[in-house]
Protein backbone atom coordinates (compact mmCIF):
# COMPACT_ATOMS: atom_id res chain seq x y z
CA UNK A 1 0.00 0.00 0.00
CA UNK A 2 2.66 2.50 0.77
CA UNK A 3 4.69 1.80 -2.49
CA UNK A 4 1.92 2.12 -4.49
CA UNK A 5 1.77 6.03 -2.31
CA UNK A 6 4.86 6.35 -3.13
CA UNK A 7 4.99 5.55 -7.05
CA UNK A 8 1.60 7.83 -7.51
CA UNK A 9 3.17 10.63 -5.84
CA UNK A 10 6.23 9.85 -8.15
CA UNK A 11 3.92 9.77 -11.17
CA UNK A 12 2.27 13.23 -10.43
CA UNK A 13 5.74 14.81 -9.90
CA UNK A 14 7.04 13.70 -13.22
CA UNK A 15 4.01 14.88 -14.82
CA UNK A 16 4.26 17.89 -13.41
CA UNK A 17 7.42 18.51 -13.98
CA UNK A 18 6.90 17.29 -17.69
CA UNK A 19 4.32 19.93 -18.09
CA UNK A 20 6.24 22.42 -16.80
CA UNK A 21 9.48 21.54 -19.64
CA UNK A 22 6.26 21.06 -22.17
CA UNK A 23 5.07 24.74 -21.34
CA UNK A 24 8.70 26.15 -21.24
CA UNK A 25 9.42 24.50 -24.83
CA UNK A 26 6.17 25.96 -26.24
CA UNK A 27 6.92 29.38 -25.14
CA UNK A 28 10.65 29.36 -26.26
CA UNK A 29 9.18 28.18 -29.47
CA UNK A 30 6.94 30.64 -29.84
CA UNK A 31 9.41 33.67 -28.55
CA UNK A 32 11.63 32.35 -31.27
CA UNK A 33 9.42 32.42 -34.12
CA UNK A 34 7.46 35.38 -33.37
CA UNK A 35 11.15 37.34 -32.79
CA UNK A 36 12.25 35.48 -36.32
CA UNK A 37 8.74 36.90 -38.00
CA UNK A 38 8.88 40.48 -36.29
CA UNK A 39 12.42 41.11 -35.98
CA UNK A 40 12.52 42.14 -32.63
CA UNK A 41 11.78 41.08 -29.45
CA UNK A 42 9.28 38.70 -28.31
CA UNK A 43 5.85 40.08 -26.88
CA UNK A 44 3.07 38.36 -24.92
CA UNK A 45 -0.07 41.03 -24.28
CA UNK A 46 1.63 43.70 -25.29
CA UNK A 47 4.66 42.82 -22.80
CA UNK A 48 8.18 42.65 -24.22
CA UNK A 49 10.29 40.24 -23.02
CA UNK A 50 13.65 41.67 -23.28
CA UNK A 51 17.08 40.41 -21.88
CA UNK A 52 19.72 42.32 -20.25
CA UNK A 53 23.36 42.03 -22.21
CA UNK A 54 25.38 44.59 -20.02
CA UNK A 55 26.59 45.29 -16.85
CA UNK A 56 24.78 48.91 -17.05
CA UNK A 57 22.06 48.21 -14.53
CA UNK A 58 23.90 45.93 -11.94
CA UNK A 59 23.10 45.07 -8.90
CA UNK A 60 19.33 46.12 -10.15
CA UNK A 61 19.29 44.22 -13.36
CA UNK A 62 21.73 41.07 -13.52
CA UNK A 63 23.62 40.48 -16.72
CA UNK A 64 21.27 37.39 -18.61
CA UNK A 65 18.22 37.96 -16.92
CA UNK A 66 14.44 38.44 -18.65
CA UNK A 67 13.29 42.05 -17.83
CA UNK A 68 9.43 42.14 -18.94
CA UNK A 69 8.84 45.50 -20.28
CA UNK A 70 5.30 46.99 -19.81
CA UNK A 71 3.90 49.57 -22.51
CA UNK A 72 2.87 52.57 -20.73
CA UNK A 73 2.33 56.56 -22.00
CA UNK A 74 5.20 59.10 -21.63
CA UNK A 75 3.35 60.76 -18.86
CA UNK A 76 2.83 57.68 -16.98
CA UNK A 77 6.99 57.97 -16.49
CA UNK A 78 8.34 58.59 -13.17
CA UNK A 79 12.03 59.28 -11.74
CA UNK A 80 13.23 56.54 -10.47
CA UNK A 81 11.53 53.94 -13.08
CA UNK A 82 13.78 51.52 -15.17
CA UNK A 83 12.76 51.93 -18.34
CA UNK A 84 13.54 50.53 -21.63
CA UNK A 85 14.05 52.77 -25.13
CA UNK A 86 15.19 52.23 -28.70
CA UNK A 87 18.73 53.80 -28.93
CA UNK A 88 19.71 56.81 -30.84
CA UNK A 89 21.77 55.19 -33.87
CA UNK A 90 19.95 51.91 -33.61
CA UNK A 91 21.86 50.32 -31.16
CA UNK A 92 18.84 48.67 -30.41
CA UNK A 93 16.95 48.45 -27.36
CA UNK A 94 18.84 49.52 -24.29
CA UNK A 95 17.10 49.36 -20.12
CA UNK A 96 18.72 52.17 -17.58
CA UNK A 97 17.02 54.60 -14.18
CA UNK A 98 15.00 57.18 -14.91
CA UNK A 99 17.07 59.80 -13.10
CA UNK A 100 14.93 63.28 -13.80
CA UNK A 101 12.44 64.64 -16.56
CA UNK A 102 12.24 67.64 -18.63
CA UNK A 103 10.20 69.28 -20.91
CA UNK A 104 11.97 71.23 -24.38
CA UNK A 105 10.04 72.62 -26.35
CA UNK A 106 6.72 70.61 -25.62
CA UNK A 107 8.19 67.06 -25.73
CA UNK A 108 8.93 65.43 -22.34
CA UNK A 109 12.42 64.12 -21.84
CA UNK A 110 13.81 61.62 -19.88
CA UNK A 111 17.44 61.77 -18.11
CA UNK A 112 18.84 58.43 -17.91
CA UNK A 113 21.86 56.33 -16.36
CA UNK A 114 22.51 53.10 -16.09
CA UNK A 115 22.65 52.18 -11.78
CA UNK A 116 26.52 51.16 -12.66
CA UNK A 117 27.63 53.97 -14.48
CA UNK A 118 29.62 56.92 -13.29
CA UNK A 119 27.56 59.23 -15.49
CA UNK A 120 24.40 60.04 -17.21
CA UNK A 121 23.46 58.91 -20.59
CA UNK A 122 24.46 61.95 -23.03
CA UNK A 123 21.69 62.26 -24.61
CA UNK A 124 18.13 62.30 -22.84
CA UNK A 125 15.25 59.70 -24.12
CA UNK A 126 12.48 61.22 -26.27
CA UNK A 127 8.98 59.97 -25.87
CA UNK A 128 9.20 58.69 -29.01
CA UNK A 129 12.03 56.43 -28.30
CA UNK A 130 10.63 55.16 -25.08
CA UNK A 131 9.41 51.50 -25.03
CA UNK A 132 7.98 51.01 -21.23
CA UNK A 133 8.89 50.25 -17.96
CA UNK A 134 10.35 47.05 -16.18
CA UNK A 135 7.72 45.55 -14.66
CA UNK A 136 9.71 42.23 -13.07
CA UNK A 137 13.09 40.53 -13.87
CA UNK A 138 13.77 36.93 -14.30
CA UNK A 139 17.27 36.41 -13.55
CA UNK A 140 19.03 33.68 -16.08
CA UNK A 141 15.92 33.39 -18.24
CA UNK A 142 18.14 36.23 -20.61
CA UNK A 143 20.97 33.91 -21.43
CA UNK A 144 18.56 31.32 -22.44
CA UNK A 145 15.41 33.27 -24.79
CA UNK A 146 19.20 34.70 -26.41
CA UNK A 147 20.23 31.56 -27.24
CA UNK A 148 17.01 30.08 -28.74
CA UNK A 149 17.47 33.10 -31.45
CA UNK A 150 20.52 31.12 -32.32
CA UNK A 151 20.71 28.49 -35.33
CA UNK A 152 22.10 26.28 -32.30
CA UNK A 153 19.67 26.86 -30.22
CA UNK A 154 16.54 26.33 -32.35
CA UNK A 155 18.13 22.99 -33.32
CA UNK A 156 18.22 21.97 -29.58
CA UNK A 157 14.65 23.37 -28.63
CA UNK A 158 13.51 21.13 -31.73
CA UNK A 159 15.72 18.35 -30.42
CA UNK A 160 14.07 18.38 -26.38
CA UNK A 161 11.07 18.22 -27.99
CA UNK A 162 11.19 15.78 -29.92
CA UNK A 163 12.70 13.92 -26.84
CA UNK A 164 9.96 14.88 -24.94
CA UNK A 165 7.46 12.99 -27.64
CA UNK A 166 8.98 10.53 -27.68
CA UNK A 167 9.60 9.75 -24.41
CA UNK A 168 6.24 10.45 -23.37
CA UNK A 169 5.08 7.62 -26.35
CA UNK A 170 7.20 5.37 -24.88
CA UNK A 171 6.17 5.74 -21.22
CA UNK A 172 2.74 5.20 -22.76
CA UNK A 173 3.52 1.82 -24.49
CA UNK A 174 4.89 0.40 -21.92
CA UNK A 175 1.97 1.56 -19.64
CA UNK A 176 -0.52 0.22 -21.99
CA UNK A 177 1.76 -3.02 -22.33
CA UNK A 178 1.36 -3.66 -18.42
CA UNK A 179 -2.46 -3.34 -18.68
CA UNK A 180 -2.86 -5.31 -21.81
CA UNK A 181 -3.32 -9.55 -21.29
CA UNK A 182 -1.29 -11.66 -22.87
CA UNK A 183 -2.93 -13.81 -25.70
CA UNK A 184 -4.47 -17.14 -24.39
CA UNK A 185 -4.76 -15.79 -20.47
CA UNK A 186 -7.92 -15.12 -19.41
CA UNK A 187 -9.07 -11.72 -17.70
CA UNK A 188 -11.11 -11.74 -14.07
CA UNK A 189 -14.06 -9.92 -14.49
CA UNK A 190 -14.92 -7.71 -11.92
Amino acid sequence: MQKNRWKKAGSIIGSAVAVLFVAAALFLGYAFIQSKLTGSEPAVAGYRICYVMSGSMEPALKVGSAVVVQPLAAKEVRTGDIITYRGESSVGLITHRVERLATENGQLLFHTRGDANNVPDPQPVTEWQLVGKVSFTVPYLGYLLAYTRTREGLTVLIGLAMLMIIGGLIHTCRAEKKHIPNAGEEVAAE
